[in-house]
């Protein structure tokens, strides 16, 4: 298995530049077609129905949006002209999350950009990444907003727990973890697990990518308090010089309200590097 289509979100963040950077030069590793999707999101209901002028209102978000998607377009051809691969733009109007998440049933893998708190101008749709990560059924690939990445994957951490979900983030890897130069499997058992189902040991999903030709090299940290395992995979990424973190992202919906894992919830906000999670 490669990844045959990769889509890339695009707004008007100064982020996305780097985004898309990496995302073409995973299409071109990958001879993969690369698809912009401009999603910005859409306009406020309640001005559009109870303000005076909400036709103008209208009129001029719907400008807005042609303006940026034509950036964006521009940014997606002048990262692509010169690349032997295939590009496509798309740019429904008043696409969200939603959409994004539909539109993933078509790529193999997505990749989003890290919010940024600071950056006025990208698209904030509250629980925007959790969203895409947890429901769009395919590997989304978050880049931090603070660092330039320009490739991933030869040095890579794959965060291990034994669920379900680690696994799914190891097959839906396979691709990166193939053409990586090191790939080490880190877990961080719980004292206070004792006792209780823990899923399945590193060895695993050693002798899993074995059987994909997949060398790995297992080892353990020490994450006393549960609160703590996020930050501790940060430091053994660091400390292994990984450019790149493979994990299950944990999570589910409750009361129109997106529930995630300590650690899921960590690694969104904290990233010091690229992060491709599965759900």
């Amino acid at each position: 298995m490669d990844y045959a289509t990769i889509l890339v979100h695009l707004d008007a963040s100064r982020h996305m530049y780097q985004r898309l950077h990496l995302a073409a030069q995973l299409a071109l590793e990958f001879q993969a077609t690369l698809v912009g999707l401009l999603a910005v999101g859409k306009p406020d209901p309640t001005a559009m129905r109870y303000l005076v002028d909400g036709d103008r209102y209208l009129a001029s978000y719907t400008e807005w949006q042609r303006e940026v998607g034509e950036r964006a377009r521009q940014a997606l051809m002048g990262a692509t002209d010169e690349l032997s691969i295939n590009a496509k733009f798309r740019a429904p109007d008043w696409a969200t999350a939603a959409t994004l998440e539909a539109e993933a049933h078509r790529a193999d893998l997505v990749i989003l950009g890290q919010h940024d708190p600071a950056d006025d101008a990208a698209y904030a749709e509250r629980h925007f990444i959790e969203s895409v990560v947890l429901q769009c059924g395919r590997p989304v690939l978050v880049v931090p907003y603070a660092g330039w990445f320009p490739n991933i994957g030869k040095t890579v951490m794959v965060a291990w727990n034994g669920t379900g979900e680690s696994a799914r983030a190891i097959r839906d890897a396979l691709p990166l973890l193939r053409r990586a130069n090191t790939v080490d499997v880190v877990s961080c058992p719980q004292p206070d697990a004792l006792g209780e189902p823990s899923g399945s040991p590193p060895q695993y999903a050693h002798d899993w990518l074995a059987s994909h030709g997949v060398t790995a090299h297992l080892h353990t940290c020490a994450a006393g308090n549960p609160d703590d395992t996020g930050e501790m995979l940060l430091s053994e990424a660091a400390n292994r010089n990984a450019d790149l973190i493979v994990m299950g992202a944990y999570g589910h919906s409750r009361m129109r309200e997106l529930v995630l894992g300590g650690v899921t919830r960590t690694l969104l906000r904290s990233m010091t590097l690229p992060v491709l999670m599965s759900h």
